[in-house]
C-alpha cells in the first residue's frame, strides 16, 4: 500500500534546518537561470521586435548587418520604382533610404563610453518604422544638424536631453526631441536627416539600406523582387529579406551567448543544489530508519517508500522553486544595456523575468514554468539515491538500535 501523502509533508517541516539550507540553494539556482533567461528573452525581445513583417530590407550582397552594408541609390532608385514597394495615402512610394554609422559617447553612470548607431532618416522613415513615435520635444528640421534621440538611449548617455549638444569627430549635433518606439532596439539610436549624414560623414551616394512596405502579400513580393534582383544586372549587388526575419537574425546571436553562458553558471550551480538536497534527503534516511522499519513491517512496499522520499524532496524542491521564483521578479522591468555583438553598438532593454523561452516555451511566464521544472528536476535527482537507499533497507536492520 501507498504511505499517505501527508508523511512526506510534514516530514520537511520536522528537519527545519537542514530542510531551509536545501530550499536556499535551489531558490538561489531558480533565482540566477530566470535572471539569466530574463536578460537573453529581454534583449532578444528588444532586437527582434524592432521589424515589421509588412516590411522587406535591401542590403548589399553577403552583408550579415546594416552596418556592413552598402546600397547605391542607383540600385535603390530602381528598386523603388517597382510594383512590389506599396503606395502611401497621398501617392508617395512607402521608401525609406536610411544610413548608418556608430559614435561613441559617455554613458550618464560614468562607466565608460558606448558605441551608439546614428541613422540617417528619409522623409518616409516614419510611414516605414510605424511604431516609431514622438515623446517629448519636436521631429529635427530636414537639413540641419538636428537629431531626436530614442528613449532607452536617452536614459543611459549623459546629460541626453532636449537642448543638449554633444561633439562627435567635428561635427556639433543638437537635441531637439526623443521619440520611443515599443521598447524596441530603435529606442537606442540616433536619428538625424540622411542627407545632412551623407554630407556630413562623406558617403556620397551610398547608404546602408532600403527600408519599403511590401505592395500585398510580403511573402509574395518577396519571392518576386528575389527574381527580379537575379535577373537585372543592375541589382546584382544587392539582396532582399523580410524586415522582421533581419532583426530576429540580429537578436540570435547575442541572446544565445547569454543563454549558453547562463546554461553553464546554471548547471554549476544545479550541481551545488543537487548535492544539497541529496545530503539533506541522506540525513532524513539515516534519522528515520525506525520509521522506515515500522512502515515495512506493516506491510508498506518498499516501491511505496521510495516514492514517499521522492515526494518529500520533491517538496523542498517545489519551495525553492516558489521563493526562488519569486524573489526574481524583483528583477522584472529592470532597464540595462549592453553591446550587440551583431552592430557592435549597445542596445538597450529591460529584463522580462515574465517573458517566454525562446524555441522552448514560448509563452508568458515561460521563464518561470521551465525554472520551476528545473528545480523539481534537482529534487528528483538528489532525492533518487537516498529514497532508493530508504526503500531497500531490511526490516531487521531498520529497526535496530543505533
Amino acid at each position: 500500500m501507498a504511505v499517505p501523502l501527508a508523511y512526506s509533508y510534514r516530514s520537511v517541516a520536522v528537519r527545519k534546518g537542514s530542510s531551509a539550507m536545501a530550499v536556499f540553494g535551489i531558490a538561489l539556482v531558480v533565482v540566477v537561470f530566470v535572471v539569466l533567461l530574463a536578460l537573453a528573452e529581454g534583449f532578444r525581445r528588444a532586437v527582434a521586435t524592432s521589424g515589421s513583417p509588412r516590411n522587406l530590407i535591401i542590403l548589399r550582397k553577403g552583408a550579415d548587418a546594416e552596418m556592413q552594408s552598402q546600397v547605391r541609390r542607383e540600385a535603390a532608385r530602381i528598386i523603388e520604382e517597382l510594383p512590389v514597394v506599396a503606395t502611401g495615402g497621398s501617392g508617395e512610394k512607402v521608401f525609406s533610404l536610411e544610413c548608418l554609422t556608430l559614435i561613441n559617447l559617455p554613458r550618464a553612470d560614468g562607466s565608460g563610453d558606448s558605441y551608439i548607431n546614428l541613422r540617417g532618416a528619409s522623409p518616409t522613415s516614419l510611414d516605414v518604422h510605424e511604431g516609431v513615435r514622438l515623446r517629448e520635444g519636436r521631429w529635427f528640421r530636414w537639413g540641419t544638424n538636428e537629431v531626436v534621440v530614442g528613449a532607452a538611449l536617452a536614459r543611459r548617455l549623459d546629460n541626453f536631453k532636449i537642448g543638449h549638444e554633444f561633439v562627435s569627430g567635428r561635427h556639433l549635433f543638437e537635441i531637439v526631441g526623443i521619440f520611443e518606439s515599443d521598447g524596441n532596439s530603435f529606442e537606442s539610436e540616433i536619428w538625424m536627416d540622411a542627407n545632412i549624414f551623407i554630407s556630413t560623414f562623406n558617403r556620397g551616394d551610398v547608404y546602408q539600406s532600403a527600408i519599403f512596405r511590401a505592395s500585398g502579400s510580403p511573402a509574395e513580393a518577396l519571392e518576386s523582387l528575389k527574381k527580379i534582383l537575379d535577373d537585372d544586372p543592375r541589382l546584382q549587388s544587392v539582396m532582399v529579406q523580410n524586415e522582421k526575419a533581419y532583426y530576429k537574425k540580429q537578436s540570435e546571436l547575442m541572446a544565445s551567448v547569454i543563454t549558453i553562458l547562463g546554461g553553464i553558471l546554471t548547471f554549476i550551480m544545479a550541481i551545488g543544489g543537487i548535492v544539497g538536497a541529496m545530503n539533506t534527503m541522506y540525513a532524513a534516511v539515516a534519522q528515520r530508519k525506525r520509521e522506515i522499519g515500522c512502515m515495512l513491517s506493516m506491510g508498506f512496499t518498499p516501491e511505496s517508500i521510495w516514492i514517499a522520499f521522492i515526494v518529500e524532496s520533491l517538496c523542498l524542491a517545489s519551495v525553492g522553486a516558489m521563493i526562488g521564483c519569486v524573489l526574481s521578479l524583483v528583477f522584472n522591468g529592470i532597464k540595462t544595456g549592453t553591446t550587440n555583438w551583431a552592430t557592435f553598438s549597445e542596445t538597450a532593454f529591460e529584463f522580462r523575468v515574465l517573458g517566454g523561452v525562446s524555441g522552448l516555451a514560448e509563452f508568458p511566464g515561460g521563464i518561470l514554468v521551465v525554472s520551476s521544472i528545473l528545480a523539481l528536476s534537482m529534487g528528483f535527482i538528489g532525492g533518487f539515491l537516498p529514497a532508493l537507499q530508504a526503500s531497500r533497507l531490511k526490516v531487521v536492520e531498520a529497526l535496530r538500535r543505533a
